[in-house]
């Protein structure tokens, strides 16, 4: 089930380490590149919520086994795409069958587990998603550079597909069928508003800051807020009617499950936009080849899987303490990189801040989903799993255009390389306010999580 989650997080990183291979190879104009990467993460984020609760109405199982079939084929439409209308409508393809297959897996969790078994499989969960975003970096930047059978960049998506086929011929041996109890029915209308909603809003975060925030982008921002607006009205008296919403609103009279939320958006808002500027800093300002840029990705990843183990133990002895202090560590990492890149140091330099960066994240991103989960029912998993994926989508979205905007801001007009250091210093001071936030939110959670002290 975690190689949903894995596959998802790998093509959302995997394409910015390709992207100058694949202008090379399909002669792409920078408007295609924008819709690459930006239709995978407009699809899988419109579509969740709607996915999860898929899942609850016929089968996790089943909607799993169609959206890694869908996945996989979506991954070779890119791999042997031969113009850019090609690859940029199988990436779409990708992000849709990709918000079928994901919650799926968070859901499997709660329904199959215990409470007492549950900490073990949300801290893999966590470090499945830090792993596959990882691993977009590191896998990606060596393929590019192998030039696999004089393929460029293609196997960076070729490479999902004997995962998948894997993925897909065990599920039926493994994983158990679940669905929730009978009566419930799909939220037609409740899809059709919230997918508008979601559109209106990730749209011009995506593509605001490139066109120079036009006026349209302000109206879609100002019609998602009025269309979110109508949803929770549409979903309230759904509830009432028949009981069958597409989202549960009950959900957020769980403390937990709002305050971990909030804790997620400053998270994720932080994370996908240092992977994303780290990456871009690494290449274009220090012009380092796309295999070294992911080597340097290695100590990060190293720090972040250790942590992430060790975190299903410590998890249950330090309750919310062990957010607070990933939150501590990856401040220590971010500070620490900040005097390396102004000192322009050289790629040794790096070890210690990403390795340090990399065991704070472990130690938050995996305990996360545990306490933002803890109090949610079974019959509400599809749903609940939906709004947790589509936060971490959405919060992407959201720092890779804030962020990115005040880098590209920082840049200047001219983009020149001396400029690089001094324009993702200036990134890395929002990432810093971000898990400032964190820390501080994290107070407002429970102390304690109902898990199993593991062994």
């Amino acid at each position: 089930m975690l190689s949903a989650v894995f596959l998802a997080a790998f093509d959302f990183n995997v394409v910015t380490v390709a992207i100058p291979s694949i202008q090379r190879g399909l002669a792409t104009t920078f408007s295609e590149i924008q819709l690459i990467v930006a239709g995978y993460a407009l699809s899988f984020a419109v579509l969740l919520i709607t996915g999860g609760r898929l899942g609850d109405l016929y089968g996790r199982r089943r909607l799993f086994v169609i959206g890694m079939t869908g996945f996989t084929i979506a991954s070779a439409l890119c791999g042997f795409a031969r113009v850019p209308a090609e690859l940029v409508g199988a990436r779409v393809l990708q992000g849709a069958f990709a918000a079928v297959m994901v919650p799926q897996a968070l859901s499997f969790i709660q329904v199959t587990f215990t409470h007492k078994e549950q900490s073990v499989a949300y801290a893999i969960y966590g470090m499945t998603i830090g792993a596959g975003m990882i691993s977009g970096q590191v896998l990606g930047g060596l393929l590019v550079s192998a030039d696999v059978l004089g393929l460029a960049w293609r196997p960076v998506f070729l490479i999902n597909l004997p995962i998948g086929v894997l993925a897909i011929a065990l599920t039926g041996w493994l994983v158990p069928e679940s669905r929730a109890p009978a009566g419930l029915r799909l939220d037609v209308g409740g899809v059709v508003l919230v997918s508008a909603a979601l559109l209106l809003l990730l749209y011009p975060l995506i593509g605001g800051e490139e066109a120079g925030w036009p006026t349209w982008t302000r109206l879609s921002l100002a019609g998602s807020a009025l269309v979110m607006h109508l949803f929770l009205q549409y979903e309230r008296w759904k509830t009432e009617r028949d009981g069958s919403p597409l989202l549960v609103l009950s959900l957020f009279r769980h403390r937990s499950f709002v305050v971990g939320i909030t804790i997620a958006v400053a998270f994720f808002s932080g994370l996908a936009s240092f992977l994303l500027l780290l990456t871009e800093y690494l290449q274009t300002g220090l012009e380092r080849t796309p295999r070294a840029a992911g080597l340097t990705f290695v100590p990060f990843a190293i720090g972040f899987l250790s942590a992430s183990l060790a975190s299903a133990r410590l998890a249950p002895r330090l309750g919310r303490s062990i957010l607070q202090l990933g939150a501590a560590l990856m401040v220590i990492g971010l500070l620490a990189l900040v005097a390396v890149v102004d000192r322009r140091a050289d790629a040794g330099a790096y070890i210690l801040p990403l390795f340090i960066y990399g065991l704070g994240q472990g130690n938050l991103q995996s305990p996360l989903v545990n306490f933002i989960l803890a109090d949610v029912p079974p019959t509400d998993a599809g749903s609940a799993s939906g709004v947790v994926t589509t936060v971490q989508q959405l919060s992407f979205a959201l720092g890779v255009a804030v962020i990115g905007g005040v880098f590209a801001a920082s840049l200047g007009p001219h983009a020149a390389a001396a400029r690089y250091g001094e324009a993702f210093v200036h990134a890395l001071a929002w990432n810093i306010g971000l898990l400032a936030v964190t820390f501080i939110a994290s107070f407002a959670l429970p102390r304690r999580q109902r898990v199993l002290r593991v062994a």
